[in-house]
Formats: structure tokens, C-alpha cells, sequence
């Protein structure tokens, strides 16, 4: 029976278990080589603590794609500075490293370089106001390129693949979901016209960085609202994808306000998207991560034997805990109760307040 200290082969990397660090922001912008050595000891410390896969916290790929002050970005030279120092530091303590790449899309506000660019201008969006710049036909290119720019770049300054950001309401999940797109031309109103982005970005991926560098996406499964993303337009998508050299694809949520505030520890609301990567792993064949609230060795071992996925992928546990997996290789459990202070404290770099 596969375990999660089973190795697991993503494209021609063969990562050493299937515990997977999931992207969270550090914020700890990328200003040269000191933030690089930051990032890098955050990324080693995963490494050495036993982390098959380490996928970066969100990475802006253009200047209107940042989110916060603090937010990691890979279009400056102080950036690619930053990314060398971090990767190298990683690779030297026997890390795997995904870069994780973004753009906020209509949440981006004054550290986005001016106005914020969207899909479409929704002022009146509950909780979350998208205002700015509707995107032209021209500018929608332009991010595209902006995206198989960072992966090349990625790829150059020695990251072993990447990961784009297709969940949580940033900017290409706001094209997939009817919520946020409300276009009435090619890039909007179908499946096809809303999925058109995403497709896109990783052809354009797979074609800057050639077919033997892994190429992944983060996906929302669906929008906790009757008149989102549904289950069935998401597994389409993904099939799309697949076709055109998707290599791995981690399942989360779209548009869903209750994440952070999960109360989840061993035994206690675990796997809460197992039922979603269950549909995608049954209808897939390449590598599908299950993320959301998995603590528990046992937990994680039922979800691989039941094919419910063939990854586990956590952040918040690894935050409390970088060593995690050694821990639990050990027969110890997670510390992290699901508090998540370490995402909801916006001011410094991301930690655990419960053991800080």
C-alpha cells in the first residue's frame, strides 16, 4: 500500500515522499539578496525537516499583479537576485522548489503600481471589493506573457518547476468564476471563453520553459455559491489542461470565506476538500494534491489508499512545525490547531504566534 513516505514522480523529478509544503505568502519581498536568504532559510528549514516538495508562498509576476507591500515578486533584478540566494540555499539543504506565480488581479490596490486592473469592475462585490481597470484584450496578452515570463525566469535562476495560481479569487480565478466575470467577449459568459485565460498562461508556460520542466496549477474546485464555479466546469478545465502538458494539479477552493477560520487538528475536521480531489483524481492522470486541514499520518494514508489523491499538500502545520514530517515519520503528531494567526496577523514576516 502507498504511504505518504512513498516517492512520487512529478514530470523527471522523483520527489522522496508525498508530503508537499503548500504555498502560503512569507511576505518577505524580494529585494535583493538578503531577502533571498530569508526565504532560503525558510525553504531549507522545510527541506532539512523532511518536506518532499516545497511550493513558494504566491509570487507577483507583474507590477500590477501585487497584493501587499510584502508580497515576492520575479520581473526586477532585485527579484532574480533574491530568487538565486533563496533557491540555492534550498538546493543546498536537499530541497525540491516550486515557485508559486500570481497576480492579484482586482485585489490588488497601491502596491499594484496605481489602479488595479480586473476582469470586470464589481465595486459592489460583498466583502471584497474588484474595482479598477477593466482588462483590454491587449492587457489580458500582456499578463499572459508576464506569467511564461516568470516561469522561464524561474526555470534560468535554477527552481525545479512552477506553480500557477488558479484559486482563492485572484486573478485567474476571477476570470474562471461567473461571480467576477461578467465579459461579454471571448474572454467571458462560456466555460471555454472563462477558462480561456488559464489555458493561456500554461501554454504559454509550456513554451517558454520546454516540456522537461514541471508546469502545475493551484485550482479552486468551486465557488461556495450557487451562482459560482461548479464542480463539473472545474474537472473540464482541468481536462482541458491536461491535454495541453499540465503536469500536476493541487485542489483547493474558489471563492470561500471561512478558510482561515477552520478550527482543524488530528482527528478534528480533516481533508475538508477530500471529496473534491476525489472527483479529479478518478477522472485524471497526473499527480492530484489534496490540501485543506490534513493533519493526522492516518488521515493522510486512508486519503492515498481510497485514491482520493496522490499528494498531501499543508502549510499551516509547517508553519508550527517545519519539521513536521520527520515528526510524524517518527510517530509524533501535529502541534497546529488551526488558530491561523499565522495568516490573519498581517504585520511581519508569516509565523506561528502560538509558538513563537
Amino acid at each position: 500500500m502507498i504511504t505518504i513516505f512513498d516517492p512520487l514522480k512529478i514530470k523527471n523529478i522523483t520527489l522522496p515522499n508525498r508530503i508537499v509544503r503548500s504555498a502560503t505568502g512569507e511576505r518577505i519581498a524580494t529585494r535583493g539578496e538578503f531577502s533571498g536568504d530569508l526565504l532560503g532559510e525558510k525553504y531549507a528549514a522545510l527541506a532539512r525537516g523532511g518536506a518532499g516538495l516545497i511550493i513558494s508562498g504566491h509570487v507577483a509576476v507583474h507590477p500590477s499583479g501585487k497584493i501587499y507591500e510584502t508580497m515576492a515578486s520575479i520581473y526586477s533584478d532585485a527579484d532574480f537576485r533574491a530568487w538565486r540566494r533563496a533557491i540555492d540555499i534550498t538546493h543546498a539543504a536537499g530541497g525540491i522548489l516550486f515557485l508559486q506565480l500570481n497576480h492579484g488581479g482586482g485585489r490588488c490596490s497601491k502596491y499594484a503600481g496605481g489602479a488595479a486592473v480586473c476582469v470586470s469592475p464589481l465595486a459592489d462585490f460583498p466583502g471584497d471589493p474588484m474595482e479598477g481597470r477593466e482588462l483590454t484584450a491587449e492587457k489580458i496578452s500582456e499578463l499572459s506573457g508576464a506569467f511564461a515570463d516568470a516561469a522561464l525566469k524561474a526555470r534560468e535562476l535554477g527552481a525545479d518547476g512552477v506553480q500557477i495560481h488558479a484559486a482563492h479569487g485572484y486573478l485567474v480565478s476571477q476570470f474562471l468564476s461567473p461571480l467576477t466575470n461578467r465579459r461579454k467577449d471571448e474572454w467571458g459568459s462560456s466555460l471555454e471563453n472563462r477558462a480561456r485565460f488559464l489555458r493561456s498562461v500554461i501554454c504559454a508556460a509550456r513554451r517558454a520553459v520546454g516540456k522537461d520542466f514541471p508546469v502545475g496549477v493551484k485550482i479552486g474546485a468551486c465557488d461556495d455559491d450557487s451562482g459560482g464555479l461548479k464542480m463539473e466546469e472545474t474537472l473540464q478545465v482541468a481536462k482541458w489542461l491536461e491535454t495541453e502538458g499540465l503536469d500536476f494539479i493541487e485542489i483547493s477552493g474558489g471563492f470561500r470565506k471561512d478558510i482561515a477560520l477552520r478550527k482543524v487538528r488530528p482527528g478534528v475536521n480533516e481533508g475538508y476538500y477530500l471529496p473534491f480531489t476525489a472527483r479529479f483524481k478518478n477522472e485524471l492522470s497526473i499527480p492530484v494534491f489534496a490540501v485543506g486541514g490534513l493533519r493526522s499520518v492516518v488521515k493522510m494514508n486512508e486519503a492515498l489508499a481510497l485514491k482520493q489523491c496522490d499528494a498531501i499538500a499543508m502549510s499551516r502545520p509547517l508553519i508550527c512545525q517545519p519539521d513536521l514530517p520527520l515528526i510524524l515519520r517518527a510517530g509524533g503528531e501535529s502541534a497546529c490547531r488551526g488558530c491561523s494567526l499565522c495568516l490573519l496577523k498581517p504585520d511581519g514576516p508569516t509565523v506561528c504566534h502560538m509558538r513563537s
